[in-house]
């Protein structure tokens, strides 16, 4: 027993000098406390330890503050320097305002208290709630008190995580910005910071981004390139320049640059077409900060909540080309005026390009790897040529036709109902009632016995899909119809989109992108061209059409 009292005699004389930590946090959790703030916190420990080091040897080593920082888990920049220092011996006793200054998460909080501190001889002081002094009275941090006020710090967190939660999702129901930073482009409105206002230096940035991408051709690491040559800054180093604390921890380079998945990013963000578009992540729980995406059907979308910087069209363009296959010619960042736009007309699959003889040439890419297919090959001077002249004939063909609508709506009244419309949703009406009256009856089939209970659900699945899909349909034609029922004149924008080529002698990317959707070429060179606007230019000839007598009429009394 005698070498048992020397030791701890021992203990104590080691530990005369207490080398001090005062810890501070302040985070959301704390809410409007004001005895909370970094103030009070700093002013408390500071007296306290003044009047502690009348009695005792201390010495302050540091303060240590977390401004801003959650204590549901241990990711805080400071609590890690001073678990550095208690790791090199410099701080052996931590004084904080209460228990959920150290933690907020009840594992964690165990784990440094009872284990940690204990382990390593660090002398732990909570000025309250509740009152600790593991020098002491070392048996406190094992109390039930000390337990359950860990629970309930904890609990106060999650409490206040579902509210904060809930009020964020009213507020991105009804459109309002609840980010921190507003996106590349817009700035937030002095005024009311839930909205959103356009930045003058940063929105014709995001319009040469869309303008270059759908309309020159180039490629997202071409206007990477272009982009860093300028000199302008990407979205992080914008932030920072204007003085905002951004931290993203993916971005490891001190100097942020441009790169392919920020335009991507901006190419593919709803908010330039003037929507509001939140929630597109969420963080797993409230003690895990991971950030998850979410799945579109989850986002928060409100339209029209502030002023849009990218059309429609342009946006629905580059959404268009980021889908399609596409090569970059070397050294360029400029795409192959046809890439992404050229399949066999045979397997569906898209072109391969190769150079030979100084000439460019295209062939099927399944002939190519497989040998599944014929060659399809075509000669890249060759194909401009059919495919402009093509064009050439589309923008003579629109002129007539825009000639003929005008005299259709010369005429006394013009025929604005659709035969094929109207009688593809009667038929459609009639499919959709007999699948209700089947689906309706497999009930009774199965109850009589005649189908098994699996093939009652396996039917009743597949008829309740052919359901949906009928709805769908006739949603849609009715829809058509109803567009139809306004008429057509020559301003229409199919016209629009042709007749800004009409002295047209070359090709490039931007008109390729804009006219044509996709290009067949067929075994011995033949090409097949759909070109954009399919369902416009059907609506148009049908309109055309359904008015033939009354065009001959009006023939007839112009020859009159």
């Amino acid at each position: 027993m005698a070498r048992v009292r020397k030791s701890l005699d021992k203990t104590k004389q080691i530990l005369a000098l207490w080398k001090v930590a005062l810890y501070i946090r302040l985070s959301r959790e704390d809410g409007n406390d004001e005895s909370y703030s970094v103030k009070n916190q700093r002013q408390r420990l500071k007296e306290y330890l003044e009047n502690l080091m009348l009695e005792e040897e201390m010495q302050l080593v540091d303060i240590y503050i977390d401004d801003g920082c959650t204590g549901t888990d241990s990711d805080r920049e400071n609590f890690q320097r001073m678990l550095e220092d208690i790791d090199k011996g410099i701080v052996n006793c931590v004084i904080v305002k209460d228990l959920s200054r150290l933690s907020r998460n009840d594992w964690e909080c165990k784990k440094y208290l009872q284990h940690l501190f204990v382990v390593k001889d660090v002398r732990f002081i909570s000025l309250e709630l509740p009152k600790l002094d593991s020098y002491k009275n070392p048996d406190e941090v094992y109390e039930m008190g000390v337990s359950i006020q860990s629970m309930y710090n904890e609990n106060h967190c999650r409490e206040t995580s579902i509210k904060v939660r809930g009020t964020f999702n009213m507020k991105r129901k009804k459109g309002e910005f609840i980010g921190a930073f507003a996106p590349y482009g817009y700035l937030k409105d002095p005024d009311d910071k839930h909205c959103l206002i356009v930045d003058n230096e940063t929105a014709p940035i995001v319009q040469d981004i869309f303008h270059w991408f759908v309309r020159d051709g180039m490629s997202k690491n071409g206007i990477v390139k272009k982009l860093i040559g300028m000199g302008t800054l990407c979205p992080a180093a914008y932030k920072r320049q204007n003085g905002m604390k951004y931290h993203n921890p993916a971005i490891v380079n001190n100097e942020p640059l441009w790169s392919a998945r920020s335009i991507t990013a901006i190419l593919t963000n709803q908010m330039y077409l003037g929507h509001m578009v939140q929630g597109k992540q969420k963080v797993k729980s409230y003690k895990v900060h991971k950030r998850i995406n979410t799945p579109e059907s989850e986002w928060f979308i409100v339209e029209n909540t502030h002023e849009p910087i990218i059309d429609k069209e342009t946006f629905d363009k580059a959404q268009g080309l980021m889908q399609r296959d596409t090569r970059t010619a070397p050294q360029s960042g400029q795409l192959y005026t046809f890439s992404g736009f050229l399949r066999c007309a045979d397997c569906g699959k898209s072109m391969g390009r190769r150079t030979s003889k100084n000439l460019v040439y295209y062939a099927c890419r399944t002939n190519n790897t497989t040998g599944l297919c014929t060659r399809h090959s075509i000669r890249n001077d060759k194909l401009e040529s059919i495919v402009l002249e093509t064009i050439q004939k589309q923008i003579a063909l629109i002129d007539g036709m825009a000639e003929l609508i005008n005299d259709i709506n010369n005429a006394p009244a013009p025929r604005t109902v659709s035969k094929r419309l109207t009688a593809s949703i009667k038929l459609r009406k009639q499919e959709l009632e007999k699948i209700s009256g089947i689906s309706t009856g497999l009930y009774v089939d199965w109850k009589n016995g005649d189908i098994t209970r699996e093939e009652y659900h396996r039917m009743k699945k597949e008829f309740e899909e052919k359901e949906q899909q009928l709805k769908q349909d006739i949603a849609n034609l009715e829809e058509e119809n109803k567009d139809m029922a306004q008429g057509v004149t020559s301003d229409n924008p199919y016209f629009e989109a042709f007749r800004k080529y009409k002295n047209i002698c070359s090709l490039d990317r931007g008109i390729v992108a804009e006219l044509i959707k996709v290009i067949h070429i067929h075994e011995g060179g033949d090409v097949t061209i759909d070109f954009n606007f399919a369902d416009q230019h059907r609506r148009i000839v049908e309109f055309i059409e359904n008015n033939r007598k009354e065009l001959t009429v009006v023939e007839n009394n112009k020859v009159g």
